[in-house]
């Protein structure tokens, strides 16, 4: 499949509504414990953005010093986000996530840096690992919570693919005004899947919560 029809497979998703159980709602309910675990996952969920966007600026502007220090955020931040989840399912399953978000990660750098490079299979081949490891989260995250349904996660993470990839192009292009919907898009979609996941979690650990 050529580039551009992948990209719009995973901007199409952008349009679809994601019908996640009552949890989304459950989660502006909570308090306490509950309500800590949710902010915290919010602002770790945003960081990779801020991350992953302030290297691909850095990258695009020729600096390399400081995208390699946004590249170190981006991995601190991954690596915070699976030690977040050992408390309850252990440390070997928070090394599997960290494993996944490394692959996301790289993806989305790959994408960045052939971008950069005009290397139009290059970028067809990051699309298609961004596109399986979505796959692949989805089922880690599935199998470890009853409460968040497989195929609402896929739809979710591949948004989330997709605003990498029209954050990357709209930044190469300085289409600046539609990168900053695009962020503002990507921004409100993290604390929908933090809380989604804060969520699940209360659920599935009520004695924890």
């Amino acid at each position: 499949m050529k580039l551009k029809a992948l990209v719009l497979t995973l901007l199409l998703v952008l349009l679809q509504p994601i019908a996640w159980p009552a949890l989304v709602q459950a989660a502006t309910a909570q308090d306490g414990s509950a309500l800590s675990t949710r902010l915290a996952q919010r602002d770790l969920w945003v960081e990779h953005i801020f991350w992953v966007r302030n290297y691909v600026i850095a990258n695009q502007s020729g600096r390399p010093e400081q995208a390699r220090g946004a590249a170190d955020g981006v991995v601190a931040n991954a690596t915070a986000i699976a030690n977040s989840i050992a408390p309850l399912y252990g440390q070997p399953a928070a090394d599997q996530l960290l494993k996944l978000l490394a692959g996301h990660w790289g993806a989305v750098k790959q994408y960045s840096d052939a971008t950069l490079a005009k290397d139009a299979a290059a970028r067809t081949t990051a699309v298609d690992d961004l596109t399986r490891n979505a796959g692949a989260i989805a089922d880690f995250l599935a199998g470890a919570n009853p409460y968040l349904p497989k195929d609402a996660l896929v739809g979710m993470l591949q948004a989330h693919g997709g605003h990498h990839v029209a954050q990357i192009d709209q930044l190469a292009k300085a289409d600046f005004s539609g990168e900053a919907v695009t962020w503002g898009a990507m921004r409100s979609h993290m604390l929908v899947l933090a809380d989604t996941l804060t969520a699940a979690l209360v659920k599935q650990f009520p004695d924890t919560f």
